[in-house]
């Protein structure tokens, strides 16, 4: 049998057939005329190849091939049912739901500790996994459902995914309190001669946009130390006479241990953003997590 060529209201008739085991009142369940009920039952024995449906002197009796597809019809149309509904909105006070996210070091710094005490007060039953950022596979990781939302600079966007900025993060230079060769005022020259932490995010060495924009000033600066991520630097430049470039955010919460000034040149910042794939645009359940990030994120600027 091909089942491109049944046609699937006549499940329906049967289930209400079998459910009223009257043709009379299965057509009023069915909204249909008596004539048109008894001629779906006709082409429900044809497709079937069994009567379903017997006469007797107590109405009609199922067949036994009947009673085998009482379940299954049942069930079927059940299923078909919960995929043509329109989805139901997401209830954080009930949901039992996990999200997994991806996010760097300094997105779990700067995001994460409000979004855990959003989830502890007002969705008890969600669950949070979190994963390290990998550029390279995070949009494959999206794709196959592994990662749901992704939290980065924009800048680091894989291409074809649904972004949307979150907030705008500039760059500070620190160096350590009580600093010796550090005055009120940091200029370039200071800049230049001090030795640098820089953060390679994607593994590019003693090379960053920074170097980039010295060489057009005829400059240069003494890179000393290069680390994967952000969370690693407050500490290392509290404990050294090193200087670094950070995001604001995440300096300003150092500040007990470091010295924070604005930069003696243009460091470009950058858009902290959240990225998702196709398949999760119009869920609820991420929708609703979408609308939690950016309203954290909104709160966090004030």
């Amino acid at each position: 049998m091909d089942i491109r060529n049944v046609d699937l209201n006549l499940l329906v008739a049967l289930d209400a057939l079998l459910a009223e085991r009257s043709v009379s009142r299965a057509a009023v369940r069915l909204h249909l005329s008596q004539p048109a009920t008894s001629a779906l039952l006709a082409r429900l024995r044809q497709l079937f190849g069994d009567p379903l449906l017997l006469r007797s002197a107590r109405g009609m009796l199922p067949t036994p091939r009947a009673l085998e597809l009482l379940g299954p019809v049942k069930q079927v149309l059940d299923e078909i049912d919960a995929i043509i509904q329109p989805r139901t909105a997401f209830d954080p006070d009930s949901a039992e739901h996990t999200f997994t996210l991806s996010a760097s070091d300094y997105v779990e710094y700067a995001l994460l500790p409000a979004l855990v005490d959003f989830l502890e007060r007002q969705a008890p039953g969600v669950r949070l996994a979190v994963r390290p950022l990998d550029l390279q596979t995070v949009a494959k990781q999206m794709e196959s459902g592994e990662v749901d939302l992704c939290i980065t600079g924009l800048q680091n966007a894989p291409a074809g995914l649904h972004q949307q900025p979150l907030y705008a993060e500039r760059m500070v230079s620190v160096v350590r309190r009580k600093h010796p060769g550090v005055g009120a005022r940091l200029t370039l020259e200071k800049f230049c001669s001090l030795e640098h932490i820089l953060v390679s995010v994607r593994g590019s060495g003693f090379s960053a946009r920074i170097d980039e924009a010295l060489a057009k000033l005829g400059r240069k600066r003494r890179a000393r130390l290069a680390v994967p991520h952000f969370l690693l630097v407050p500490e290392i430049v509290a404990r050294s006479d090193m200087i670094s470039a950070l995001p604001e955010r995440l300096a300003r919460g150092y500040a007990n241990k470091l010295r924070i000034f604005e930069p003696p040149l243009d460091i470009e910042g950058f858009t902290v953003g959240q990225i998702w794939h196709e398949r999760n645009q119009r869920e609820p359940a991420q929708v609703w997590l979408r609308e939690v990030v950016l309203k954290l994120a909104q709160k966090s600027q004030k």
